[in-house]
């Protein structure tokens, strides 16, 4: 089944359109599973709250709070919300606001997930500025509907590069960041001898794995320092730090902040 522009399951509660540019907010609530279909525009989904699966061609999706998904036009999934409720902020492109920027399609012809702290930030922008409105906002949304796209592609067109077993252990990092495999775990999650992992990831993403971790740990605190009041210690054992002053040390490391410094900064 086709849904049309704007068209969505669940309870559309918000819907804009900004001459092609169509952004909803939809809830679902006791929803154990929706229909196969399809979009008539390619749009991502931002996960606000709850999770939920998404099934097409054979593969699974688990998505979760902060997740962002991209959905190619005319692309059948259906999915199942197993959480009491869920609310997805849709953002939506027609072809012909699109063609207005660029010549050719966009190069991502099935359905990925990202939970990256750059797409989240600038998807939460939008989100502010859908609901803080005023006469500059359709000016502020345009250009970050188009950061969020650029750097979208970018990212899928990097990770194309990057072999399975590597994308693989990459994805759990950035789901698990909270926790602390051991490097046998993580060598049996990809398939290879530990040895080759360490190789071959050094090799690939030009850093070890150790350091890869502490990465995404720092870009997920750096996202919670921005966009929540939680505590510096709470952020710290959130972020799978083993406390505060591990974090900031760790973070001033990479970021060249203290944790209170970029927060005040905000």
């Amino acid at each position: 089944m086709e849904l049309s522009t704007g068209q969505y399951y669940g309870k559309v509660v918000k819907s804009v359109n900004l001459g092609g540019l169509i952004f909803s907010k939809s809830c679902y609530r006791n929803t154990s599973s929706l229909p196969l279909h399809y979009h008539k525009n390619p749009y991502f989904c931002y996960v606000l709250n709850g999770n939920y699966s998404e099934h097409f061609s054979r593969n699974d999706l688990t998505c979760s709070k902060g997740d962002f998904i991209f959905h190619p036009q005319h692309t059948e999934h259906h999915n199942n919300f197993p959480d009491k409720s869920a609310t997805c902020f849709n953002l939506e492109f027609s072809e012909s606001w699109i063609n207005k920027f660029v010549e050719s399609k966009l190069n991502i012809s099935c359905i990925v997930k990202t939970n990256d702290y750059r797409m989240q930030s600038s998807v939460l922008k939008i989100y502010k500025e859908i609901n803080n409105f005023d006469n500059l906002s359709s000016l502020m949304i345009e250009g970050l509907m188009l950061e969020t796209i650029a750097g979208f592609s970018r990212n899928n067109a990097v990770n194309s590069l990057v072999p399975c077993y590597l994308k693989k252990i990459a994805e759990y990092l950035n789901e698990e960041y909270h926790s602390n495999p051991s490097l046998s775990h993580l060598a049996s999650i990809a398939e290879v001898s530990p040895g080759h992992l360490v190789r071959e990831f050094r090799k690939v993403f030009k850093i070890t794995i150790g350091d890869y971790l502490r990465q995404v740990r720092v870009k997920q605190s750096s996202f919670m320092l921005r966009y929540t009041d939680k505590s510096l210690s709470d952020i710290a054992l959130d972020a799978g730090f083993s406390d505060q002053s591990h974090f900031s040390r760790v973070f001033k490391n990479i970021m060249g902040l203290t944790p209170l410094e970029y927060r005040s900064a905000k």
